[in-house]
């Protein structure tokens, strides 16, 4: 255990026998390191059984938590480490190399309350036709102000109300096998860049107590907080890199397939040595690290992030496209390079951009068109035509270059009732309601329509179009189309139906329409409803539809 500067560290075992507790002094461990001739580790060696509760205390200190720990619970409000009963589950990864990737964000107790409940539903996912589903943070939390899960108390542990047994890893790992036997991989958001102590308002649970330098502080000892919340790790730290590799380590052990890293650009404060440390575990190990590639002292999408192997959410795609949709004007030419994968910001390599509309924070994709808002690009259009938008934003985000990534529930409208920032709130606002999947029917086929023409997709040659010859890309303009391999789009974010020419030889048959009212022509024309997308399909002259 780290401790520096530390006159006494004592070890708590409190047995799940009889609830009786000893105590162990630990020993100081390694050579000095300071001019008082003290080193900053200890050590302690003790028995222990399978449910036992452990703690530390640090000169008198509350009991804090091994940041090592494999398992963590809450014992009147705080939080202790717990020795397992069986040695940590090992499984195999998918060991399938998916290039551009569809992701489906998911919420364990969203989707299905337990990882057991997650694993009961998972045919409906695999048949939607989706490659990996992200479970937002499993580290352990305190629910009592939390629901998403980003404010972690341990890296490598398992957040145990996630379980329908008393072991959470072993629930976790038997869920990530059952996705694989349905073909789906597993990335788990991980959250490395500050811990759910806080700032100095909130408990000292775990490294506050044991070695404050494990945070980044500014001149006067204040803690920095581009993270905000209040505790910015400082990425430079020998423990703090020990610490996140053995957590990643161990989640890999149970076969999760790749890991999304929340602010990531937070892990670059030291110059980007410890994100090109976790690229070449990844390499080892055979998994993908994902980055969002921001905080709120840094913006990296792009060139910006350190290490070129990571994927990185790209909010530009997001921000565009709502645009794009909804209407604003000036839109044209930030969209031909969405839709090509954002060559401009990934120096043509598509499948480093994670393409999005909506995401667990911000408003779902239901409510960006039944809520009306500049900041979020969102406009209320109405029943009428709320089915239409939902179904332009999938065949912009689906059929573009790159991978794509959606949140659960999003193919059948799922609603946060405009909330955009439930973090906090454990109930209906932020459940799946599974009602609206027959209400919604129509859109889930669509969908998984989208899903299939999304395969014959060539992400590294997209051609763009207007509706005749090349992009308008004037300031009025609202109208584009692409190709890309065997799919042609065209999309009228227009209030008047548009005649699109399509500009590209062979033959075409109208596949999907969002709008009923699409008129394919004979002449190679087609009459785009307003505010609606086409999506056509390249077959040979046999096959075409009489």
């Amino acid at each position: 255990m780290r401790a520096p500067g530390a006159r006494e560290v004592v070890l708590h075992v409190r047995s799940a026998v009889d609830g009786t507790v000893r105590t162990v002094p630990c020993v100081p461990s390694g050579p000095p390191t300071d001019d008082l001739g003290r080193t900053p580790w200890w050590r302690a060696t003790t028995q222990a059984s399978g449910g036992d509760h452990t703690w530390l205390v640090v000169d008198g200190s509350d009991p804090l938590v091994d940041p090592s720990a494999e398992a963590v619970t809450f014992v009147d409000g705080r939080p202790v480490g717990v020795v397992r009963s069986r040695p940590w589950p090992v499984r195999p990864q998918l060991g399938r190399v998916i290039a551009h990737p569809v992701v489906y964000e998911m919420h364990v107790r969203g989707f299905g309350r337990t990882f057991a409940g997650v694993r009961e539903r998972l045919a409906l996912v695999a048949e939607l036709g989706v490659d990996v589903i992200e479970l937002m943070p499993v580290h352990p939390f305190d629910t009592r102000d939390n629901y998403w899960g980003y404010m972690p108390i341990v890296w490598g542990a398992v957040h145990e109300q996630y379980a329908e047994g008393d072991d959470a890893a072993e629930e976790l790992a038997d869920l990530v096998a059952a996705a694989h036997e349905h073909g789906l991989a597993v990335w788990i958001d991980v959250v490395f860049n500050h811990t759910g102590e806080g700032d100095v308002r909130l408990p000292t649970w775990t490294l506050r107590g044991l070695d404050p330098s494990a945070y980044r502080h500014d001149a006067h000892g204040t803690a920095l907080n581009d993270s905000g919340c209040g505790n910015d790790i400082d990425p430079s730290h020998p423990w703090v890199r020990s610490l996140v590799l053995e957590a990643l380590d161990r989640y890999a052990d149970l076969g999760v397939d790749g890991f999304r890293f929340d602010l990531a650009s937070l892990l670059t404060r030291d110059g980007g040595e410890l994100v090109r440390q976790i690229g070449d575990w990844a390499e080892r190990r055979g998994v993908v690290v994902v980055a969002e590639p921001w905080d709120l002292g840094a913006y990296q999408v792009g060139r910006g992030f350190p290490d070129h192997r990571w994927p990185q959410w790209n909010d530009r795609f997001r921000d565009d496209v709502r645009g794009f949709v909804r209407g604003e004007p000036g839109t044209i030419p930030a969209m031909v390079k969405r839709v090509q994968g954002s060559p401009e910001i990934f120096d043509g390599e598509a499948w480093r951009s994670i393409n999005f509309v909506d995401a667990h924070d911000g408003l779902c994709l239901h409510d960006l068109t039944a809520v009306t808002s500049d900041r979020h690009r969102a406009w209320d259009c109405g029943p009428a035509l709320r089915p239409q938008q939902i179904r332009n934003h999938f065949t912009i985000l689906l059929l573009s270059a790159g991978a794509a990534m959606f949140v659960m529930g999003d193919e059948f409208a799922r609603t946060q009732q405009g909330h955009d920032n439930p973090y906090d709130v454990d109930g209906p606002t932020s459940w799946v309601d599974w009602t609206r999947l027959e209400a919604w029917h129509q859109l889930r086929t669509d969908v998984e329509h989208l899903l299939r023409l999304r395969r014959l997709l060539d992400h590294d040659h997209v051609h763009v179009f207007g509706v005749r010859g090349g992009p308008d890309y004037g300031y009025e303009s609202r109208s584009l189309a692409w190709r890309s391999g065997g799919i042609y789009v065209m999309a009228n974010a227009w209030w008047e139906p548009l005649e699109f020419t399509v500009q590209a030889e062979g033959t075409w048959v109208v596949e999907l329409a969002s709008s009923p009212d699409t008129v394919r022509r004979g002449d190679g024309t087609v009459v785009v409803a307003p505010r609606s997308t086409v999506v056509l399909r390249s077959v040979s002259p046999e096959d075409r539809p009489t």
